[in-house]
């Protein structure tokens, strides 16, 4: 077991938060070395900060779901063709966090070497979107109400913007003629 499994091992069977000093001196390890370990686990999701200097581990259950369900380190083309259906919303986002990391590496190595197929993945994909929009036709005015729930300032900025664009055309028009 690496040093990364074993501190999250200590983290899930601890009830409180652990700092980088305990987990060093339980696991004989550099404080130094277990920091660094640590931050890199916040930076990926698989841990949480709790408080200053303290982490604790998202929840035992996401866990023992992502290792159960998904095996993220799997072939990248499988990744990118498969759908994750797992229930818990935390693994969700971890695992679509991690496929899209991989998608997105994937797609950079393919454009260096292979120009062509990467072409004809991003045509792809358009018309994928475009067949989708189409049988789909309500999500642009679900998405914008959320939207405008969400950030109503911005919301106004753009319609202003907008509008203000329309009666500058239509000058343009008018004074063209």
């Amino acid at each position: 077991m690496n040093t990364r499994e074993e501190i999250i091992n200590l983290l899930s069977k601890n009830k409180e938060p652990l700092g980088a000093k305990r987990i060093s001196s339980e696991l004989k390890k550099t404080n130094a070395n277990i920091r660094k370990i640590l931050s890199n686990l916040y930076k990926e999701g698989k841990i949480t900060r709790a408080g200053y200097g303290k982490y604790a581990v998202l929840s035992v259950n996401v866990l023992d779901k992502l290792n159960k369900s998904v095996n993220v380190n799997v072939n990248v083309l499988d990744e990118l063709n498969k759908s994750v259906n797992v229930e818990d919303p935390e693994a969700k986002k971890l695992i679509n966090k991690e496929i899209r990391k991989y998608r997105k590496a994937y797609l950079q190595k393919l454009k260096a070497s292979d120009p062509e197929a990467y072409e004809k993945m991003k045509k792809a994909r358009r018309e994928y979107y475009k067949r989708w929009r189409a049988k789909n036709k309500d999500y642009n005015k679900k998405w914008l109400k959320e939207y405008h729930k969400k950030h109503p300032e911005k919301f106004r900025e753009y319609q202003n913007r907008y509008w203000l664009g329309k009666a500058m055309l239509s000058d343009q028009k008018e004074g063209d003629k």
